[in-house]
Formats: structure tokens, sequence, C-alpha cells
């Protein structure tokens, strides 16, 4: 029975393995300064956020947009739909922090394999993207990006965080300092998107599941 109850331990824990640590992908923001926006890329095949149904200058409620996935998504300093975007006009969710800083939380009803978001400001500026558990707690190492001040697209970037495995449940945008110089940071185009658990995973999981029943049987009898 030992034997058994250790083998079913190690097939946990290979299925618990399988699941790495978040990465960090580089894309390109739409622009809707150009003639015919494409952005942005990369494209998660999921759901696409991108505000454009808010009204200009009203606040934003955490709630909005729960029924296509994001249970939440708030400020400290409150959250307003302004029609200045440079990513995909009209809108982009501005952060009402003090200016040159920002915290923002989204946080989703399900784990997800990948999540997009484009972030703008109109000077270059550095920002922490942390991927977050259902807890809302730190998921992985937290990322630290410069947006470039200069280039066709100025002062904006679009990222993405992805896991082999469904286990991102929301991202966290973070500034924490700047200068009152500088203007307030707003984000746009959130993407997220899950993904099929591999054959693999299917066959560990089976697996433990087939131990398991063994090792209750062997107690009843």
């Amino acid at each position: 029975m030992k034997a058994k109850l250790l083998l079913f331990s190690s097939i946990v824990l290979a299925a618990v393995s399988a699941s790495a640590s978040p990465t960090l992908g580089t894309g390109t923001p739409g622009n809707s300064v150009l003639a015919s926006p494409t952005g942005p890329t990369p494209n998660l095949g999921g759901t696409f956020i991108n505000f454009d149904d808010l009204i200009p200058g009203a606040a934003v409620n955490s709630t909005q947009y729960a029924a296509q996935g994001a249970s939440s998504i708030s400020s400290p300093g409150g959250l307003t739909a302004i029609p200045f975007s440079t990513q995909s006009s009209p809108n982009e969710l501005f952060d009402g922090s003090p200016n040159g800083t920002a915290n923002i939380t989204i946080q989703l009803a399900s784990g997800v394999s990948s999540i997009g978001i484009g972030i703008t400001d109109s000077d270059p500026f550095s920002i922490t993207l942390q991927a977050l558990t259902a807890t809302g707690t730190a998921f992985g190492s937290p990322f630290t990006v410069t947006i470039p001040g200069s280039g066709v697209n100025s002062g904006n970037g679009y990222y993405s965080i992805s896991d082999t495995s469904n286990d991102i449940f929301g991202l966290q945008v973070l500034q924490n300092s700047g200068s009152v110089n500088n203007s307030g940071l707003a984000i746009d185009d959130l993407q997220f998107a899950a993904s099929a658990p591999e054959p693999s995973t299917y066959a560990l999981v089976g697996a433990g599941a087939v131990l398991l029943a063994l090792v209750r049987k062997r107690k009843r009898a």
C-alpha cells in the first residue's frame, strides 16, 4: 500500500509541476493614429475588451465587464473612460491615481493561460506587471517593463503574460513612483484566453484517479 501511495503522490506532483511560472511577451499595440489600425498583437483568440462601449468621462463601475469574464477592473484612485486612446480609438481606461503613478488590478472569473493589456502614457515610463492567483495574490515573479517615449506609437506598449496551464486569474499594473509633470496611466485592449489541458495532463490525472481508487478499495478490504 505504501508503494502505491508513493506512486500516487509522484503522479500528483508531476501534474502540479506541469504548470510553469508565467512568462512575459512583448507585442505591438493597436495604433489609432494610423489610417487603418490593425493591432494589437498578439491576438490571444479569446475575450477582447476595448472599453469602447463606455461613456467618455464617466466613472467606471469595477464590475462593468463581469459578464465577459473580467469580474473586476479597479484602482484605488478610480477609473474613468476617456476618448483619447492612441491604441484603438475612441476609449481607453484612465487611472485616477496621482499623476505619474498607477495601481490597476484586473481580476478574472476563471483561470486563463494568457492575458494581454495595452498600456499608454504620453511620456516614457516604467511599470510592473504581476500575474495574480484566484485569491488575488502574486503568481510567479513580477515583470518590470519600460514604455518608450519615441517611435511610431510613442508612449504605448502591449504586453502579454502566459502560462502553460490556466493558472492566471488576474493582472496588476503598478507604477509606484512618478513625476507630477507626467500624465496619468491608461490601459486599453484587454485580452485573455484559456487553453485546453494537454493530453499528458489528462493521462497523469487519470492514472492518479485509478491508483487512488485502488488504494481506497484495498483499505475497505
